[in-house]
């Protein structure tokens, strides 16, 4: 409050001085005096400044004189900053000192409650260990009476082991006559396995007898099969020549049933290129079959063949993906020469009547190069002439149904390209051979679907090729 007072009453002073001020220069200004050989204006100016200069150093005294505080910070302003400054320097030192003290008193803190905890688990463990003392006294006492109990004990023992000692004496003397009683079994069972060894030995001879009664029986029941396998194929032979008999007695047969009339290999992409192909293997059929049941006809403008749109169309779905396919007609009736209503159909007058089935296989190769079609096996009595003719027969025969079997059309074998010296040559180095071996029919160059089956002659002994119809024969064995 002193202060606004000081302040109020230093602007009070200096309007009053500047009004004197004012007024003297006014006054020395009017009065028109010179000092100092000045004009009147500058005597008038230095006037006002030294009255101004006046009222200021005035004003300043009385502020002095009036205010304790503003003589100390004018004359005493050092003093108080060094005061001022020494005083921050103890207030910093005093602080960290406070701050030693306050990390002291709380590591002694902790130390405190580190040493009154292990004061508690020392009192624990001393009340443990008052504990465990006073149980170890009581099981002391019982260890005294069990010590009693247990000398009381072994004195009896002592008793017994000599009990003991003298039933131990008269087992040793059993054992020794156990002994004397096994070493004499021992003999009787060498003896009884020396007559064991010698029934074992006449087992032997008998159990290789009966080995060579299964194989002999194995390879009789083999002979059987290829004989069961002749006879099924002959049976087959039979029905179909006594359905071919059948047949001739009502005229001569033309197409027989079954008979592939026409076979086309097409790869189409899409239905429209599938329907054109089995269309050209319909017309070419048609052809084949009018001049079979017909014969001289020459100009074939009729269509006689009759078959289901279904069929027709199942083989148009099935082919049409670009794959190489064969596409097959084949009749379904046996058909004898001149047919009445293939005439018919030629006078115009009649309607399709040869029923034929459409088919398709895909054409893909069934048998590789040197691919084992079938076998047979030769043994020591197969060595003749008329026998293994025979063989050979069951042979072409058994890769005939196998190459049927497989899926292909023409199975009809063709050993050695038709050519009878090679054959005739082979079955020679056989019976040169004068040894039991298989001979194999292996394909000769790869077999489609379509065929043909084009074979030659092997003969194996232990899995190893001996001569073929192709190669020379390998040295015959030494007697």
């Amino acid at each position: 409050m002193t202060g606004f007072v000081l302040l109020f009453a230093v602007a009070c002073l200096g309007g009053v001085i500047a009004t004197v001020g004012d007024r003297i220069g006014m006054k020395v200004g009017k009065s028109r005096l010179s000092l100092f050989n000045l004009r009147p204006r500058q005597t008038a100016t230095l006037v006002s400044v030294v009255t101004g200069m006046v009222a200021s150093f005035s004003t300043l005294m009385l502020l002095i004189a009036l205010d304790s505080q503003l003589r100390k910070g004018l004359f005493e302003l050092d003093e108080i900053q060094d005061d001022l400054s020494q005083a921050q320097i103890d207030l910093e030192s005093t602080r960290s000192e406070k701050e030693s003290v306050e990390t002291t008193l709380a590591e002694s803190t902790v130390l405190q409650e580190e040493a009154q905890s292990r004061l508690r688990e020392t009192n624990r463990s001393l009340r443990t260990a008052a504990a465990r003392e006073e149980e170890i006294l009581a099981s002391l006492d019982d260890t005294q009476a069990q010590l009693e109990t247990v000398s009381e004990q072994a004195d009896g023992l002592q008793d017994e082991i000599g009990a003991l000692q003298n039933e131990r004496q008269a087992l040793l003397d059993e054992q020794a006559a156990v002994r004397s009683q096994i070493a004499q079994r021992d003999q009787e069972i060498a003896e009884r396995n020396e007559a064991l060894a010698t029934r074992n030995a006449e087992i032997g001879e008998r159990d290789e007898q009966i080995a060579q009664r299964d194989q002999e029986i194995a390879q009789r029941e083999a002979r059987l099969e290829e004989l069961q396998t002749q006879q099924r194929f002959l049976d087959e032979q039979i029905a179909r020549l006594e359905d071919d008999f059948e047949n001739l007695r009502l005229g001569n047969v033309a197409i027989p049933r079954n008979a592939n009339l026409a076979l086309n290999l097409a790869s189409p992409k899409t239905e429209s290129e599938a329907v054109v192909e089995i269309e050209k293997t319909l017309i070419e059929a048609n052809r084949i079959a009018l001049r079979q049941v017909w014969p001289g006809l020459e100009n074939i403008e009729q269509f006689a063949l009759l078959f289901d749109p279904a069929n027709f169309n199942q083989v148009v779905q099935t082919v049409s993906n670009g794959s190489p396919y064969a596409i097959i007609v084949s009749s379904e009736a046996n058909y004898v020469v001149g047919e009445p209503c293939v005439g018919d159909i030629i006078n115009r007058e009649g309607e399709p009547c040869l029923l034929v089935n459409i088919d398709a296989v895909v054409n893909e190769t069934i048998y590789s190069p040197g691919e084992v079609v079938a076998s047979v096996q030769l043994e020591s009595e197969d060595l003749s002439d008329v026998n293994l003719r025979e063989r050979l027969n069951t042979l072409i025969v058994r890769a005939e149904l196998q190459a049927s079997r497989d899926g292909v059309i023409n199975a009809s074998p063709i050993v050695s390209r038709r050519l009878s010296g090679p054959v005739l040559a082979f079955l020679r180095r056989v019976q040169l051979y004068g040894e039991p071996v298989q001979i194999q029919a292996i394909a000769s160059q790869s077999v489609s679907t379509l065929g043909p089956v084009s074979l030659e002659l092997a003969a194996v002994k232990d899995g190893q090729m001996l001569f073929t119809t192709l190669t020379g024969i390998s040295p015959a064995p030494e007697e």
